[in-house]
């Protein structure tokens, strides 16, 4: 789709490299990001005596925000800082809590091993590193992917016009996704116009009349 609509731009499609089109098409992921979420369920298996896992590794991706955890099927509440530095005895006792710094996530308990620690996030899109990758974005987003990656493709060859016109596309893309990504509870929430239609009002004067009996 990149490639088309720069041929029907009139420059060469085959201009720019797989690698340099699936680079722009991460950077436009990485900008919608901040609209659109990939909310996904992730899960790891915990090691006999490990109290603390590298997200990064385990989840393969950058998260934003984890929305609840389980572990063993039972859910964990998390522990803010203060909390967490003042707790003793941190590896004793059943996994009641968890607390994340970092990237890193600490169960708060004894740990046993081979239990399925499960978490509920958001998190970013995945980067496009191979030819066969597919964004994980709906299908209403790929305009503005393909829109990005153009204005991407004409800022390397200088063609700062062109540029410029498919990056007010992308932004026109970016602005309808936003309008779409608001989470269904958000939505329920909203207030909604009213079916009933009140009828207009009758005109009235702008004076009272104050002698009622003029001729008498």
């Amino acid at each position: 789709m990149v490639r088309e609509e720069l041929r029907a731009e009139g420059a060469d499609g085959g201009g720019y490299s797989d690698f340099f089109v699936r680079e722009a098409l991460s950077a436009a992921l990485d900008d919608l990001s901040e609209v659109f979420t990939i909310r996904d369920v992730v899960t790891f298996t915990t090691v006999a005596g490990k109290n603390t896992y590298d997200l990064s590794v385990e989840i393969g991706t950058e998260m934003f925000t984890i929305l609840r955890v389980t572990y063993d099927g039972h859910r964990i509440r998390s522990k803010q800082l203060d909390e967490y530095l003042d707790a003793k005895l941190l590896e004793t006792g059943p996994v009641k809590h968890w607390f994340l710094w970092g990237n890193h996530l600490t169960l708060i308990g004894k740990v046993e091993g081979d239990k399925e620690v499960k978490l509920w996030v958001t998190r970013a899109p995945a980067v496009l590193d191979k030819p066969t990758s597919v964004p994980e974005t709906p299908r209403y987003a790929d305009r503005a992917l393909v829109e990005y990656a153009v204005a991407m493709c004409y800022l390397e060859s200088k063609d700062y016009e062109r540029s410029n016109y498919h990056n007010r596309l992308y932004l026109n893309q970016k602005d309808s996704i936003l309008r779409r990504a608001v989470p269904q509870g958000h939505k329920d929430s909203l207030p909604k116009m009213s079916e009933s239609y009140a009828g207009p009002f009758r005109p009235t004067r702008g004076f009272i009349r104050t002698d009622t009996n003029p001729g008498g």
